[in-house]
């Protein structure tokens, strides 16, 4: 008798918790983001330095470059790339293995990795993923060169 009592107080309170966990609900439509674009991307040689801004190109699925203002519709499934150029003169200067890289992105977007820490963008620098609020990734190479 007490086996049955206790299987069925633990099948009561898996079904407790179940519901209880299930509970949660989608978001409304028109609460949920879209935008999975970097709005600007910095880049700083040291905690203390001056921060570089610069261009990011965006490309559509098909490859092409979109130019002018850009929303996420229209480069959707497409990738973008951010390549810095410095010039040779300040080979001695700037350190491309050791930068840090802030990101402006719209609200409820997640970057992965995360641009916390140092980074290295020589070669072919570093790829993070850029995800929107309503589950959709973009893609972006960060890279670094002296021309």
């Amino acid at each position: 008798m007490k086996k049955i009592i206790k299987s069925t107080l633990i099948a009561l309170f898996a079904c407790v918790m179940a519901s209880a966990f299930s509970g949660c609900k989608e978001a409304d439509p028109e609460f949920v983001h879209t935008d999975n674009l970097i709005n600007q991307l910095f880049l700083s040689t040291t905690l203390q330095g001056t921060q570089h801004a610069f261009t990011i190109d965006e490309y559509d699925a098909d490859g092409n470059k979109v130019e002018g203002s850009v929303t996420a519709e229209m480069v959707d499934g497409g990738y973008g790339i951010a390549h810095i150029e410095f010039p040779l003169a300040q080979f001695d200067e700037i350190d491309l293995t050791k930068v840090f890289l802030v990101a402006h992105v719209s609200y409820d977007v997640i970057i992965t990795p995360g641009l916390q820490g140092v980074h290295d963008i020589t070669g072919d620098g570093i790829v993070i993923d850029v995800r929107g609020g309503n589950g959709k990734v973009r893609k972006y190479r960060i890279y670094g060169t002296f021309e």
